[in-house]
């Protein structure tokens, strides 16, 4: 081989070599430290500071019906008989979709004199109304004209009670009378609280009451019984059509009251 050749062989192995020998490019290694197994839950990073929960104390029964079934005495009801407002803050209860109730007129009365001798009382009653004794203890009023379905009655009756008879007992005959009135034909039924009132100048007590039939048919009414001298009470009960007591029907018992005499 000449020697040009060899020469050239040489260069050429010679730059091969150089180029195998230069040292190949590194890479530094993942620091292990900043990487986390992804199912891991992280136990590093802070808890979010806890709030005060206001649902905590909170009682959801306090929002039901106290279950006193009664109204509260000196309050406003609307003509579906519940009270206008509830709590200290005058909070209005009806829906805003609820129709607006319809006015009821306000009943006028003529009166004139009745004479109930099987009960030995006399008093004044509107003219025209129906008048019924089914017993020597009662007297039965009612009103021809029918409101919403209802024509007034008003029952008075007198009885004989035992001489151990207090004003205490009063208070009882009045409760047994709204649980006999309220136990039949009702689907609901609600009452006040009793309050004194007096008849025949004698001391007593009465208490309202709402209800709806199961027709759905809604009244209002009154019971009133007092204690008479001779171990006699007199007792009242007035119904008639809800909505037509507070305008109408309790100025029957008012004239009631102020006529109301014993025969002597």
């Amino acid at each position: 081989m000449k020697k040009w050749a060899l020469l050239l062989v040489l260069v050429l192995a010679a730059v091969l070599l150089a180029g195998c020998g230069s040292p190949e490019e590194s890479f530094p290694e993942a620091d292990s430290s900043l990487q986390q197994d992804p199912m891991t839950i992280p136990t590093d990073v802070p808890a979010p500071a806890a709030e005060d929960d206001p649902w905590a104390n909170y009682n959801p029964a306090s929002e039901e019906d106290n279950g006193n079934n009664s109204y509260a005495p000196n309050a406003s009801y609307n003509e579906y008989g519940q009270q206008k407002y509830a709590g200290a803050t005058p909070i209005p209860l009806d829906p805003v979709d609820m129709p607006t109730a319809t006015p009821k007129p306000n009943l006028t009365f003529s009166y004139g004199d009745v004479a109930a001798d099987n009960i030995g009382l006399t008093f004044q009653a509107p003219v025209g109304w129906g008048i019924e004794t089914p017993d020597a203890e009662t007297i039965i009023l009612t009103d021809p004209n029918a409101y919403d379905g209802i024509n007034a009655t008003m029952t008075i009756r007198i009885v004989s009670v035992p001489s151990s008879y207090k004003l205490t007992d009063v208070r009882t005959e009045i409760s047994n009378m709204l649980k006999e009135i309220g136990q039949y034909n009702f689907s609901s039924f609600s009452k006040t609280e009793l309050a004194a009132r007096t008849l025949l100048k004698k001391d007593g007590y009465y208490a309202d009451y709402h209800g709806t039939y199961y027709d759905g048919t809604a009244v209002n009414g009154r019971v009133m019984a007092v204690l008479l001298d001779g171990n006699r009470v007199i007792t009242l009960h007035l119904v008639c059509a809800h909505g037509f007591f507070d305008t109408s029907y309790k100025d029957v018992i008012n004239h009631f009251r102020n006529t109301a005499k014993l025969i002597q």
